[in-house]
């Protein structure tokens, strides 16, 4: 029996919180999922050993479990500056402490604390049932972890392996955690799913006709554009707003209280060809979309500056430059180049600022869909293996990619724990849900239901995504509720 989760995104949020001072409320924000969802998993998880007579339990982790770039750690307990777009074997001793110090962080959260907790119970061979109850899991547990592009760096040395292991409860320790996973007699081959986004690995591979199951250790162990995307514009936007606006500001204008929470949540969104309207439109709160966007002009003026000469990323971008077709990539660096905030006295135009954001996101939803990509995997191919299993986008979805003489094969894609922002079809309103997401893979012996004692089963799968939400009533209207079931 595999279980297959990825995406979790444990983050150190202490960081980015405003405290009050007395007189003003504190700006909390959580985008840890509470542990009772997981308690509830993984007690199903035990009834369904139980009821498909299944021979021992392998729980993977495929990626992005601990969320290493998404903290305003880099920016306030970072004195060397240090910056995780190196290979792990460059990992200086300044930017292990950081991560180490990371880990711990993202480990003392409320949240992340009780789900760790939960997860070092079934690397034991136990679990909380649904009565609260400790229990004897029923079958034999494998706790595995496959690194993402978020947690790359978790490779980097024995002190940050070992950090994750102990949070964890892994019994194992030293070795490397594998980039990629083959499980038998389940037929499945695991990533993460990084693989197939140029921009978060460090290899393009939109041109590779054929994926061997082993890609060369050195393209996982690169950095990636993504790392320096994440850090120092996803993370870096918040730390900038708090520096130009000031935290007492922040707490008492509505308007600059709505935008900070915007640019801690922002890629949640979906799509997120809806992110200009996220931060000028602010629906249920009458903010004029005019009044937003001169709160969050000059936020972005100052990063733009600060970006326009920066070698990775221009590096970057100059590698990803497709010469025979206008698309994203040509739209940034006409910006950079033009450097329109600069021809009107440090202004941009809300008009002209959101038909250039129009103009680059449109030109990334054309991208071709990840199950072309899975397609293309050699042990898919040869039949090798029935499931390619894989995260990563945050999209769930079972997609048939081969149907011949070896039978069907699929590609599971596992989604994402966390919250979600979906948008209304005019991008102009958005919500709040927290996706739950998994797979469970069963062999030749579990899941057999009624089938003869004499017939030859190969394998079987149940995919499970939902979402739920729930709202309470405050003093500024209905809001979503922190914890869930």
């Amino acid at each position: 029996m595999l279980v297959v989760l990825s995406d979790l995104h444990f983050e150190e949020e202490a960081a980015n919180q405003i405290l009050g001072d007395g007189n003003l409320p504190p700006l909390e924000f959580h985008r840890n999922l509470p542990a009772k969802p997981y308690q509830l998993l993984i007690a199903h998880l035990a009834a369904e050993a139980k009821r498909n007579a299944a021979q021992r339990l392998d729980f993977v982790l495929a990626g992005d479990i601990f969320d290493l770039h998404r903290t305003g750690l880099w920016f306030t307990e970072n004195p060397a500056g240090a910056r995780p777009y190196v290979t792990t074997s460059d990992v200086s001793p300044q930017l292990e402490a950081l991560l180490l110090r990371i880990i711990r962080g993202i480990s003392h959260e409320k949240n992340v604390s009780a789900v760790l907790e939960l997860l070092q119970l079934l690397s034991s061979g136990k679990y909380i049932d649904e009565n609260g109850e400790q229990q004897p899991f029923p079958v034999p547990v494998e706790l595995r972890y496959v690194p993402g592009n978020h947690d790359r760096l978790i490779n980097a040395s024995p002190a940050i392996r070992q950090a994750i292991r102990e949070a964890l409860g892994h019994r194992e320790h030293g070795a490397l955690f594998p980039y990629v996973l083959a499980v038998e007699p389940e037929q499945a081959l695991i990533r993460h799913g990084h693989e197939y986004d140029y921009a978060n690995f460090s290899v393009d591979h939109r041109d590779t006709a054929e994926f061997p199951a082993h890609l060369p250790a050195r393209q996982y162990q690169d950095p990636t554009f993504g790392d320096f995307a994440t850090v120092d514009i996803a993370s870096r936007l918040p730390f900038m707003f708090r520096q130009y606006h000031g935290d007492a500001n922040i707490l008492a204008d509505l308007t600059l209280r709505t935008l900070y929470l915007r640019l801690l949540e922002f890629d949640d969104l979906r799509p997120l060809t809806a992110i200009f309207n996220f931060f000028v439109y602010a629906d249920g709160l009458l903010i004029d979309r005019y009044e937003a966007w001169r709160a969050i002009e000059p936020v972005i003026i100052n990063l733009l500056e600060e970006l326009q000469d920066d070698p990775y990323m221009l590096g970057w971008l100059e590698s990803f430059d497709k010469k025979w077709c206008l698309d994203m990539i040509d739209a940034i660096q006409a910006v950079f180049a033009a450097k329109p905030w600069r021809w009107t006295s440090k202004h941009i135009p809300l008009d002209l600022a959101e038909a250039i954001a129009v103009k680059a996101l449109n030109s990334t939803a054309r991208r071709p869909g990840v199950e072309l990509y899975a397609a293309r995997e050699n042990t898919i191919r040869n039949g090798q293996h029935r499931f390619l299993i894989a995260g990563h986008t945050h999209r769930p979805q079972v997609a048939l990619i081969a149907n011949d003489h070896f039978g069907e094969r699929y590609y599971v894609d596992t989604g994402t724990w966390r919250n979600r922002v979906p948008a209304t079809p005019d991008y102009r309103q958005f919500g709040r849900l927290k996706s739950l997401n998994y797979v469970i893979v069963y062999g030749p012996d579990e899941d057999r239901g009624a089938l003869p004692d004499d017939s030859e089963k190969i394998a079987s799968f149940d995919f499970w995504s939902g979402s739920t939400q729930g709202w309470e009533r405050d003093r500024l209207g209905i809001k979503a509720l922190d914890s869930i079931r």
